[in-house]
């Protein structure tokens, strides 16, 4: 079952909402529950933390109203449930680019100045989407890939990992996934024994080969998505052109 969340600042939107919600999940109630709906979004973080959620499904509005927007709750709660599946209620379409250089990849983004029967299409559409692409996510899950951030330990798909660096500051990794980014204490080389079905770029980097869209042999650049790059050493390039020809 996939809990739903709601964050929105504006109470009668927010009641519209969760309406549209209740009434979609009386006819999928064996899929979906209608977990949790706040205008703040510091309550929907102490909620995911307190209750645990996994694989959520988050209908965030951008504009919030205080010092944290929607982009922003939306990258800690990446930080919380790593397969979580966001979908943003809003007028400010224009910032979805935004969303892209910050790495927080929505499912959806739904126009709040549209009417209310298109907005409840909209959101029953992108809802039956999210469970399509959780369940397929469930059925092709690999081997796990997981690490820790103090007392919390994370774990998912092997699969959903970019690219591992050193982190400027000493003895810490920098982890790049499809969903967001991560910063922790460890050290590449036991990652690398741990997973061999990863390969080491450089001294700095580790990558997941699957997950390259581009590797220039001329710059040795390679590049994962159009914010994200990394530059292969010239001892390691031969290998890499042999393993993604390899992989095509």
């Amino acid at each position: 079952m996939y809990p739903i969340i709601i964050c929105e600042d504006d109470p009668a939107q927010l009641h519209a909402i969760s309406t549209i919600i209740k009434n979609f999940i009386l006819f999928h109630e064996e899929d979906f529950s209608h977990s949790f709906s706040t205008s703040n979004p510091e309550k929907c973080l102490d909620y995911l933390k307190s209750h645990h959620i996994r694989n959520g499904i988050y209908l965030l509005d951008i504009d919030l109203g205080t010092s944290m927007n929607g982009i922003d709750l939306a990258e800690q709660i990446r930080q919380l449930d790593v397969q979580s599946e966001i979908i943003f209620i809003t007028t400010h379409n224009e910032m979805a680019p935004l969303t892209l250089k910050r790495r927080v990849e929505a499912l959806g983004f739904i126009d709040k100045d549209n009417s209310l029967e298109k907005i409840r299409d909209d959101i029953y559409e992108t809802l039956n989407l999210s469970k399509i692409r959780s369940d397929e996510r469930k059925k092709t899950k690999g081997k796990n890939f997981n690490f820790s951030i103090g007392s919390r330990i994370f774990n998912f798909d092997l699969d959903d990992v970019l690219m591992l660096e050193t982190s400027k500051t000493p003895h810490r990794i920098n982890l790049f996934t499809k969903n967001g980014e991560y910063e922790f204490y460890g050290k590449l080389r036991d990652y690398e024994k741990k997973y061999i079905e990863l390969f080491r770029c450089s001294k700095s980097a580790l990558i997941n080969v699957k997950n390259i869209s581009e590797y220039d042999t001329s710059t040795k650049m390679i590049y994962f998505n159009s914010s994200l790059s990394c530059k292969c050493s010239i001892i390691k390039s031969r290998e890499l052109k042999q393993t993604l020809l390899h992989k095509i």
